[in-house]
């Protein structure tokens, strides 16, 4: 046999595998052709994309390529490959300032697509073109299609990865794509609000293009924000220039808050990068204040400390904002990936105490967050295992940002320091703890220690204990006997080491047996393990013994699973959890069976109505913010709410066009009312009381902004796998229980809880018997809708027909 010989690898190979690195979705195609636009100086970027036929044109009006320029991309191969207007030299790696640098991005084009360059420089009095097509030329001449007017340059895609037909199928599908084109398109509008944009879908019969995107030039990053999402997120912002050192922090912070994460834009040098440590640390701020619960909604500024309590299922609101990290060049690479969205740092740390520094400061000064003292920043800390962390320089709560050299970052050891605070509306004078967060009156004594206080609390029950009763009035006695209120608690459950001596001892044998099952070993074997695990068919065969104090079903059951052989249990089923699986259950198999059937119908395009719908008499108004009324225009969108029973009344305008055309007077308030006319009704009274309905549409919306795939893949993809639908399976529901929103998800869990048996109701053994069948039909028989168990072993009797010990005698607990 021959030995294998290392040999270079062909030109053409070598080009083809690095470029489907490089590019590896059109999206890829189109980021990488307006970051070129913006290197280019322009001021005016249109973008057409047609993902039906892979083709895309970027046009734009910066400084154009000369006919030599455009001579080198036209050589194909090595040769043409790393031509650039961008670095020349090792060394200018090292200070990038640019999006592109390696001279790869047309070239890779033209490897896996036919790439055509129309542009034009101040100079030149006409318009050169070149067309290459898999690392050949095929045209290079004056311009014949896209001829140019002024400077600028024009590129077309055709034909994306025509030699890569594996990539085509995998690629996501049209609207998938264009979503994530405009999200990169918006992406860079906020971090170049002095540029203007246009998105168009040319993939159109009509004579008109179906402009999906317009961006006018903006005078900030707040104003871009404004045009792409309303006014609703950033009607109360606070800007933001902060310098620390040679890093530099701009953009704005806002007071309203969202429903999801799609609105938080971090950059580098004007790069966008993936989420990474940085988001990280700025999460972890907002996180550790009370901006989730009080952040600005569309009901105005919340009360920081309301007297309502909030609902549990009320979403927390996550911030919104747009911040650009300018950093020294050398001190950043962002050659980890292609599309540089990851990046290295020199001085991570320093950069994270800008950022936590700044968004302290923030939430300081809004109240979100108590004020930090700067007293504790001269004093060392007894114990080295304390948790550090930053705190700032002056005494106003937040961090001074010098603006000259870099000065070590600040930190602090915890220590116990108390703040006095005085509430704006009362007036009154509070005494804050700023490790622990918490408060007193200042007119109030210090609260003493815990060893002291449950000191005191013990010496006071005895006190009371000997206290005569005969003390107390005898108007009191009678008040106190007659209600059930002050009724003293039940003895508890006298345990073993309680028991007088000779109950002790003629239980001993029995109470060893019990701890030794307790432990899992097997009666009369010490070193064996027996697991007891039960079944769902082991709750067929369960024995109803009796309710037990009104709040459990004391059941028989025989653990079918057992190594050795049929064993014996008594369980303790928790009644309100068995009625609430049973109820959970009931709803979800309605909702989610009219779901798969809606779906079904869709796909073999039948009527649908599968879900029993409430028609609303007045169809009820709900407040979304324009950038949410746009979402919702979205057929795919709304065809997943009619899958689930929501209709909504459709208007004659389509909905968000003057927010997509970036009409913005300056005088609206960046909401809007849509009115939902159809809800369904295992869930309607829940969801007409009070804005539950508006957080379920808004919690919808905010899942399919931060993952299109949620709703695309409903309405495309349901099911389609299955030949077998009319299957006699009744746990089928199961299916669209993944697809089921969340927010509708907690109504009904809600709903099955409130409605549920409770402690203290009083059950006949039927009634118990009854519930435990309706449980043993359930497909999670044992836990509740909320996740806790709903059984629980209390002893284990051995195997069936085996006596171990002598029998216990149940009367001696009474």
């Amino acid at each position: 046999m021959q030995e294998p010989t290392i040999e270079p690898l062909p030109a053409v190979t070598r080009t083809k595998l690095r470029s489907t690195q490089i590019l590896t979705s059109l999206s890829q195609v189109v980021s990488e052709l307006i970051q070129n636009s913006l290197d280019a100086g322009a001021r005016q970027i249109d973008v057409g994309v047609d993902c039906e036929e892979w083709m895309c044109w970027v046009r734009d009006d910066g400084s154009g390529m000369s006919k030599d320029g455009m001579d080198i991309l036209g050589r194909g191969l090595e040769e043409g490959r790393y031509g650039t207007s961008k670095a020349y030299a090792p060394d200018s790696l090292d200070d990038l300032s640019t999006f592109g640098f390696r001279g790869e991005a047309l070239a890779s084009c033209a490897d896996v697509c036919c790439l055509e360059i129309a542009s034009r420089t101040a100079r030149a009095r006409q318009t050169w073109s070149v067309i290459v097509k898999g690392s050949k030329t095929l045209y290079n001449g004056a311009a014949v299609r896209w001829k140019r007017e002024a400077p600028g340059t024009t590129v077309c895609i055709r034909d994306a990865f025509y030699n890569l037909p594996v990539r085509r199928l995998s690629h996501p599908a049209a609207a998938r794509t264009l979503a994530v084109i405009r999200h990169e398109i918006e992406a860079f509008a906020l971090v170049f609000p002095s540029v203007s944009f246009t998105l168009e879908n040319t993939h159109s019969g009509k004579d008109e293009k179906d402009m999906l995107l317009r961006i006018p030039k903006t005078a900030s990053m707040t104003a871009a924000f404004r045009h792409l999402y309303g006014k609703a997120l950033v009607q109360h912002v606070e800007d933001i220039d902060e310098t620390f050192g040679d890093l530099k922090l701009q953009g704005f912070l806002s007071l309203d808050g969202a429903q999801s994460k799609a609105y938080q834009f971090l950059y580098i040098n004007r790069h966008p990068i993936s989420p990474c440590d940085l988001h990280h640390a700025i999460e972890s701020k907002f996180d550790s204040s009370s901006f989730a619960k009080h952040a600005f909604d569309e009901e105005g500024e919340t009360s920081l400390r309301s007297s309502v309590r909030r609902s549990p299922r009320k979403a927390e609101k996550k911030p919104v904002y747009v911040l650009n990290l300018t950093v020294p060049p050398q001190q950043v690479d962002n050659c980890l990936e292609p599309a540089k969205a990851s990046v290295h740092l020199r001085d991570k740390n320093a950069i994270m105490t800008l950022l936590s520094s700044t968004i302290q400061a923030f939430l300081t000064r809004h109240g979100f967050a108590a004020p930090i003292s700067s007293k504790a920043l001269d004093r060392a800390s007894p114990s080295p295992r304390k948790r550090r962390k930053y705190d700032f320089a002056d005494d106003s709560g937040y961090a001074e940002v010098s603006r000259g050299p870099s000065p070590e970052p600040l930190y602090t050891r915890e220590e116990t320091e108390e703040l006095l605070w005085t509430d704006p509306h009362t007036g009154q004078i509070y005494v804050v703890d700023t490790r622990t967060g918490n408060s007193r009156p200042q007119s109030e004594p210090p609260p003493i220690a815990s060893g002291q206080a449950r000191q005191s609390r013990t010496l006071s029950r005895r006190q009371a204990a000997k206290a005569d009763k005969s003390a107390m009035p005898e108007w009191m006695q009678e008040a106190l006997e007659a209600n059930d209120i002050y009724a003293a608690t039940e003895e508890k459950i006298p345990h073993l080491t309680h028991l007088p001596a000779a109950d002790a001892e003629r239980h001993s044998c029995q109470f060893a047996d019990y701890l030794r099952a307790a432990r899992g070993q097997a009666y009369g074997d010490s070193t064996t393990a027996s697991a007891h695990r039960f079944q769902k068919a082991d709750l067929l065969t369960a024995r109803v013994i009796d309710q037990v104090d009104r709040k459990f079903i004391a059941c028989l059951m025989a653990d079918s699973s057992s190594a050795v052989g049929s064993s014996r249990s008594v369980v303790l089923i928790d009644q309100h959890a068995a009625d609430e699986r049973v109820r959970v259950e009931r709803f979800l198999k309605e909702l989610c069976f009219g779901y798969l059937s809606n779906v079904a119908a869709k796909q073999e395009e039948e009527g649908g109505g599968f879900i029993r719908l409430r028609e609303l008499t007045r169809p009820v108004p709900i407040l979304l913010s324009r950038h949410e009324e746009r979402q919702l225009g979205d057929e795919a969108i709304r065809e997943a709410f009619r899958h689930w029973g929501f209709h909504f009344v459709d208007k004659a305008e389509p909905l968000g066009t003057q927010l997509e055309l970036g009409v913005d007077d300056g005088s609206s308030s960046g909401y809007s009312q849509v009115f939902v006319r159809c809800i369904p009704e295992v869930v309607g009274d829940k969801l007409l009381q009070d804005d539950e309905l508006r957080d379920l549409v808004k919690g919808v919306l905010a899942k399919a902004e931060t993952d299109p795939s949620f709703i695309h893949h409903v309405v495309e993809h349901e099911d389609r796998d299955e030949e077998d639908e009319e299957e006699e399976d009744e746990f089928r529901w199961l299916r669209a229980l993944r697809r089921c929103p969340q927010q509708l998800l907690e109504l009904v869990n809600s709903k099955a809880c409130r409605g549920a048996i409770m402690f203290n109701d009083t059950l006949t053994k039927q009634q118990c018997e009854k519930l435990v069948a309706q449980l043993c039909a359930t497909a999670f028989p044992f836990q509740c809708a909320h996740g806790r168990p709903s059984l629980v072993p209390l002893i284990h009797l051995g195997e069936v027909g085996v006596r171990s010990g002598r029998l216990c005698s149940w009367s001696e607990f009474h």
